[in-house]
């Protein structure tokens, strides 16, 4: 094995257990000579491989008292995360994502861009990408931008930063592209598809056949787009039954919009794209004069706690918040040992959670028709 390829192996070695806490303050790091010894090579190159952890911030020498570990080197995680008034999924995301981190005792850096308004989103973006590297963490999670019309330009100038930089990252909920294309990152989420699948045979259940999908911003978000095109695949099933979309302008207008929407395509099902949205349909379902669910169904998507404030409370689909973070957290401890392995793309289970939205329980379930 060449010297150069030997150094690359101790730094590799030594910075995962940094990642893994084997050195913390005030326990000393191991010295060149344990270094020889450990690793049967000779002292130059056991010089070098210190100098090249001093170089990435990782350690630090005291003469006369050794070599010890940088505070919080090599340790710490990035999460860097779009601001989006209108989320109501990222909050319980981020909560996940710290517990996770606390419970593995990682200290968490996190950062958004602080602001309502995509005016300059990306170079935001790609400043707050800069200051995580200046921190030197080992990794970072990042939810890709969304709901923007250059989100694509901000994305791919952000991982930018992280790849000049060689640190790890791992994608929460989305790719950086729309599928069935593949971005090479790890990507941890949940099946939006299926997902959009699944609520509609559920209100096609119920007897439901003239559907309106409710979103906002469809036109640049995959994670919409995906959950319209399950519910289409899922109509398409059922003869007789149809899908309409109404993409709901963002502003105080919203319940007013939905609500001439709702008179003109009198739907009996509305499947919305976010437990926030669906609490919009049932204000602009009451303004009309329409029940829930006794005239109109309606469901949401993230199971957040908005879905239970409402009323009624909403049939949703749960997001797995605290399996996301735990097994994104291990993606990007595999890809920091692991840099050359295949991308991997991880959908976690995203069940129907069924509440009076959609079923009475003192009404009986409707029959289901023959599929076509």
């Amino acid at each position: 094995m060449r010297s150069g390829t030997k150094c690359r192996t101790i730094v590799d070695t030594l910075s995962d257990e940094i990642a893994a806490g084997c050195y913390r303050p005030p326990t000393t790091f191991p010295s060149a000579e344990r270094i020889v010894r450990r690793f049967k090579v000779s002292y130059s190159t056991a010089v070098k491989a210190l100098d090249e952890m001093k170089k990435r911030g990782l350690v630090y020498s005291v003469i006369g008292s050794g070599t010890f570990v940088t505070k919080t080197a090599g340790r710490s995680i990035g999460l860097l995360a779009p601001a989006w008034s209108g989320s109501d999924f990222f909050p319980t995301l981020c909560h996940a994502v710290s517990a996770t981190c606390q419970s593995r005792a990682r200290p968490l850096l996190f950062v958004d861009t602080s602001s309502d308004s995509n005016e300059g989103l990306g170079e935001k973006f790609v400043s707050l990408a800069e200051s995580l590297v200046s921190e030197r963490v080992s990794g970072i999670l990042c939810h890709p931008v969304d709901f923007s019309e250059n989100a694509s330009a901000a994305n791919e100038a952000v991982l930018g930063v992280f790849r000049k930089a060689d640190v790890p990252v791992v994608l929460l909920d989305c790719d950086i592209v729309p599928p069935p294309g593949e971005s090479g990152y790890d990507v941890v989420g949940i099946d939006n598809v299926a997902a959009g699948w699944r609520l509609g045979e559920h209100v096609l259940s119920r007897g439901a056949r003239r559907v309106l999908f409710v979103s906002m911003f469809a036109n640049i978000s995959s994670n919409v787009q995906s959950r319209l095109a399950g519910l289409r695949n899922a109509v398409a099933e059922v003869r007789g039954a149809r899908v309409d979309a109404f993409d709901m302008p963002s502003g105080n207008g919203d319940v007013t919009a939905l609500a001439d929407c709702l008179k003109g395509k009198r739907p009996d099902a509305v499947v919305c794209s976010s437990d926030n949205v669906a609490a919009v349909a049932l204000k602009a379902l009451r303004a009309i004069g329409k029940s829930v669910p006794g005239d109109v169904l309606v469901t949401g998507v993230n199971d957040t706690s908005i879905a239970t404030l409402t009323d009624p409370p909403l049939t949703t689909i749960r997001q797995p918040c605290a399996d996301i973070a735990r097994v994104a957290f291990e993606a990007l401890d595999r890809r920091r040992r692991t840099p050359d392995a295949p991308p991997m793309r991880v959908f976690l289970p995203a069940p129907l959670i069924e509440r009076e939205s959609t079923f009475s329980p003192t009404t009986p379930k409707k029959k289901k028709e023959k599929r076509k």
